[in-house]
Parts: C-alpha cells; sequence; structure tokens
C-alpha cells in the first residue's frame, strides 16, 4: 500500500521534517512540531459572492482557532470554474496532497468523498453551503455522521421566503421556480419550495430549469413569456447566481418580483430575500476545521451544523425592484437590509 504524507510543507528544505502515515489509518493531529505545516485543501465550483464568503469564513475561523496560513498550515484553493472534469482532477489533486479538506457547495464536496473513497483515505472532509448532505450520501444523518465527513448545510428557510413572495405581492397568482437541472442542491430546495406554494393554495407554479451557463438567457426568456407570472423564486444555485446578470435583464420592466435563496443574488439582480450569512456557515466550517487540526475531535464526533430561521437577514435591492417595476409594501421594506445604499 503507498504511503501518504501527512504533514507537507512549502520548500524541498522542510519536507524531511515531514511525518508519513498509511492511508488507511486516521492521521495523527494536534502534534505539529516546529518548522512543520498542515496542508489544507479548498475546493470550489465556480466563482460568486456566497461561496466566496463561505470561503472567507473559514480562512478567518482558521485564523482565530490559531492556524494561519504559511505560519502553520499551507492553504491551497483550488476553482473549476463551472467545468465538472476539471473539479474531479482538482478534488483527485487535493486528496492526494492535503491532510484535510473543504468542499464549497454539494458537487465539490461529493467529489472530494469520491476521491476519498479511491484512495482508501481517512483524511478528514469538511463541506459548506450543502443544502441536504444526507440526500448527497456525504453524511449518514446529520447528528451522526458516522465516518471522515461533516460540516455546515446552507438549509434555507425556504417556506418562510416564499411567505415573503405573498407579503410582497398578496395578490400573487403564479410563481415560477427557476435552477439548473444538474445541481441536486437546487433541486431539493425546488422541490420544497413548491411544497411551500401548495400549501397556501389558489397559487399555480411552474417550474423552470436550465442545463448550464450556456441555456440561461433562453430558459429565462420562456419563463418570464408567461403573462401571468407575479414572481420567480431561485434557490441557491450556483450555476444561477454566477449569471445573475441574464436574471435581472429578463425581468427588467416586468413587474415581475424575484425573490432568491440568498444575499449574494440579490446584490447581482434578485430583488429581496431571507438570507443566512455565508461568510458565518463558512466560519462554522472552519470552527470544526480547528478542532480536528488541534487533535480534539474527529468528523463522526461532530453534527452537522445548520442556520437557524433567527440567524438570517431580510435583504432588498431597490435599485433592481425599480429595474424591474416592482413596488413592495413599506412595511416589508422596513425589515430589509438595503443594499443598494452600499453601492
Amino acid at each position: 500500500m503507498k504511503n501518504s504524507k501527512v504533514l507537507i510543507c512549502a520548500s524541498a528544505m522542510l519536507l524531511g521534517a515531514l511525518t508519513a502515515c498509511s492511508s488507511s489509518q486516521y492521521p495523527t493531529f494536534g502534534s505539529l512540531k516546529e518548522g512543520e505545516k498542515y496542508n489544507v485543501g479548498i475546493l470550489l465550483p465556480v466563482t460568486h459572492a456566497a461561496l466566496n464568503a463561505a470561503k472567507d469564513g473559514f480562512i478567518q475561523a482558521l485564523e482565530t482557532g490559531g492556524f494561519k496560513n504559511n505560519e502553520n498550515i499551507i492553504i491551497t484553493t483550488k476553482n473549476a470554474e463551472g467545468k465538472a472534469d476539471d473539479q474531479l482532477t482538482m478534488a483527485k489533486s487535493l486528496m492526494d496532497t492535503c491532510d484535510l479538506t473543504l468542499g464549497i457547495g454539494t458537487g465539490a464536496a461529493k467529489d472530494l468523498k469520491t476521491a476519498q473513497k479511491n484512495k482508501g483515505s481517512k483524511n478528514p472532509i469538511l463541506f459548506t453551503a450543502v443544502t441536504d448532505p444526507v440526500d448527497a450520501k456525504l453524511v449518514k444523518t446529520m447528528e451522526n455522521t458516522e465516518g471522515f465527513v461533516t460540516g455546515s448545510s446552507d438549509t434555507q428557510p425556504i417556506e418562510a421566503q416564499i411567505e415573503l413572495i405573498k407579503a410582497c405581492k398578496p395578490d400573487v397568482d403564479k410563481i415560477g421556480i427557476f435552477y439548473t437541472q444538474s445541481e441536486t442542491n437546487s433541486q431539493v430546495q425546488a422541490i420544497q419550495a413548491k411544497q411551500a406554494i401548495e400549501k397556501m393554495g389558489n397559487i399555480d407554479v411552474v417550474i423552470k430549469t436550465c442545463s448550464d451557463s450556456t441555456d440561461i438567457s433562453t430558459s429565462l426568456a420562456s419563463l418570464v413569456a408567461d403573462k401571468d407570472l407575479d414572481a420567480i423564486y431561485l434557490p441557491t444555485d450556483n450555476n444561477v447566481a454566477a449569471n445573475m446578470n441574464y436574471v435581472k435583464s429578463a425581468v427588467k420592466g416586468k413587474n415581475i418580483l424575484v425573490v432568491a435563496g440568498e444575499e449574494g443574488m440579490v446584490e447581482k439582480g434578485a430583488q429581496i430575500t431571507l438570507s443566512i450569512s455565508y461568510l458565518e456557515l463558512g466560519k462554522r466550517a472552519g470552527e470544526m476545521a480547528v478542532s480536528i487540526l488541534k487533535g480534539e475531535k474527529k468528523p463522526s464526533d461532530i453534527p452537522v451544523v445548520t442556520m437557524k430561521k433567527e440567524d438570517c437577514t431580510y435583504i432588498v435591492s431597490s435599485d433592481n425592484l425599480n429595474d424591474a417595476g416592482v413596488t413592495i409594501p413599506e412595511e416589508i421594506i422596513e425589515k430589509c437590509t438595503d443594499i443598494s445604499l452600499d453601492k
């Protein structure tokens, strides 16, 4: 069986000081000697505000916990920029070289777990911005992860977000749900959103998907062509979030309310949300990493963390509301932080 190095340093001078262990064994943490560093890998599927915030929160929590890049850890960040094949290759590379990895988003976390399984490694994997880690088969249950993977889930207050549509447009008759069909994260949220809308009664639901960034524009055009459409709900979808300019363009001047799953999507084109903080979500995963690197806990000792509705914030973009020709009640505006005012 091949041996994998547990401690990886930035220069060849430090390599001789590293400790090796079999990939079939759980690595020993909490015993760094002078000059040694842990190698921490971060895998991103694409660039957009929420995922970047989660990454920043993770790194901040590491620093708060005493692990600073190029001092006692080396952080390697890889971004697949929406390319699935590249993401798989990057996941394997990080698993081959890192003591601990973070997958941001369901796809990135699953690719890291696949690489872990193929390698026969027990090096811990953390995740963040994963909506349903049980459905994604990352963990056994939220409370008992039973393996070498755990993290923080971006389960959204979807029912409250759908209720926000009704509060903003009391006479709403039809709501569209739009997401990328290949993103499991988004599909789970779309199902929950549909159920929440149906519970309200007397509101029609139309679901429209895109395959990737190449057909977002045409798919949205098809959705907003429905003259009876009053609102669109966007789950936290990596592909859509990275292409919110298409959303903003599609609804311009059409009096269609767009409620998004998170703050970054409102900043780039949606109009309002009740959003978790992805910075805070990343910090929660970073705190887990600290306890693992200090040798205090293993992933199987750490339940998956979720954010409560009470931790969420109402966010609005008055600029995007104006562009779409949408007016919402003043009592809703008063609850919100207007990100347009920060520009």
